[in-house]
């Protein structure tokens, strides 16, 4: 088994889990984790109460993401709700230096009240005509203004009863070698219905910066056949190009028997062979063939789909014809026989 190494943080790509529009790409996270987790109950019974059995149970899989850059993305999918781009209110403050007669000018115009906070800490409140206020006790006093003003902003609402969002969650991550540079395989953890946690902390630091952490648990997604069980996520290893992860192929069926000047045809397969716990993987139309030698003139090989057939007369001679099924990016051979009698 060769030494590779899963290296650093994985990016995350999320998804509409109805549509597949994306909805954000984060490159920049501190720290991403992978959780798979079961409960047992153990059946036991006899003398010295050995285990009998073990029925495993809830399974779950969670995912904790933490990021370094900041957005409105991550609440907007705790809270389940979209960031409405508008004229909203918000809070002003302006540092002034009020007039002789106490007036000041804001830098924005205020909605309603200004209130005015004193070096003393008294606090004034003044009705504005547009922008301009008076404050007659303030007069050449430097002030702190604080008002309501609108302006076109992103603003989010926190719901008391809005579910947070279900999303197609993606990390990706790098295999690499043991020389640490070369990048063997990409990893892709796909979870096609995500469900986030609605869980968020958001805590400020005065010599640090802020990060966020989307966490939340995998929800089944129902099979696309009957042959297939539901599931949580989908693991992909995928190789760089121009690797193979194969150690050998083989070529079904090995052997095959035809009737001499009978018109016949046989449709070979192609497995690569990993061995293991890997399952074998259909190569066949990744596969070169070719006819070894000169005999068996009267039979036709499918260069990439494996198919041999005889000529219209059939192979008019009786013996054995080699074919060779080439697996070309690792040079991978195998043979088949066709036995004419």
């Amino acid at each position: 088994m060769a030494n590779e190494f899963l290296v650093s943080v994985a990016d995350v790509i999320l998804q509409d889990a109805s549509t597949g529009a994306a909805l954000a790409y984060g490159k920049a996270n501190i720290s991403s984790a992978f959780t798979l987790s079961m409960q047992s109950a153990d059946v036991r019974a006899g003398i010295n109460n050995p285990l009998l059995y073990s029925y495993y149970h809830t399974r779950e899989l969670s995912v904790k993401i933490e990021q370094a850059t900041f957005d409105e993305t991550i609440l907007a999918l705790n809270i389940g709700d979209t960031v409405d781009v508008g004229a909203v209110d918000v809070l002003q403050t302006d540092c002034l230096t009020l007039s002789v007669s106490g007036s000041g000018t804001t830098t924005l115009t205020p909605t309603g009240n200004v209130s005015i906070l004193y070096s003393s800490g008294a606090i004034e409140t003044v009705t504005p005509t547009g922008s301009t206020f008076t404050a007659p006790s303030g007069a050449s006093q430097l002030v702190t203004v604080i008002y309501t003003t609108s302006k076109s902003a992103n603003q989010l609402v926190v719901g008391s009863t809005t579910p947070p969002s279900i999303v197609n969650l993606t990390l990706i991550a790098e295999i690499r070698a043991s020389d640490q540079t070369t990048v063997k395989k990409y990893l892709q953890i796909n979870i096609p219905r995500f469900q986030v946690s609605g869980n968020y902390t958001l805590s400020f630091a005065a010599n640090g910066v802020s990060n966020q952490a989307l966490e939340g648990k995998a929800l089944v997604s129902s099979a696309a056949d009957c042959t297939s069980g539901d599931y949580y996520a989908k693991v992909t290893y995928i190789p760089v190009s121009g690797t193979t992860e194969y150690s050998s192929i083989a070529a079904l069926p090995s052997t095959v028997a035809w009737t001499n000047s009978a018109i016949q045809s046989t449709q070979l397969s192609v497995l690569g062979i990993r061995g293991g716990v890997y399952a074998n993987q259909n190569i066949t139309t990744q596969c070169t063939y070719a006819r070894s030698g000169s005999f068996g003139a009267g039979i036709t090989v499918g260069a990439a789909t494996g198919l041999i057939s005889t000529s219209a007369s059939g192979v008019t001679t009786t013996g054995v014809i080699t074919i060779a099924a080439t697996y070309p990016s690792a040079s991978l051979v195998d043979y088949v026989h066709i036995v004419v009698s």
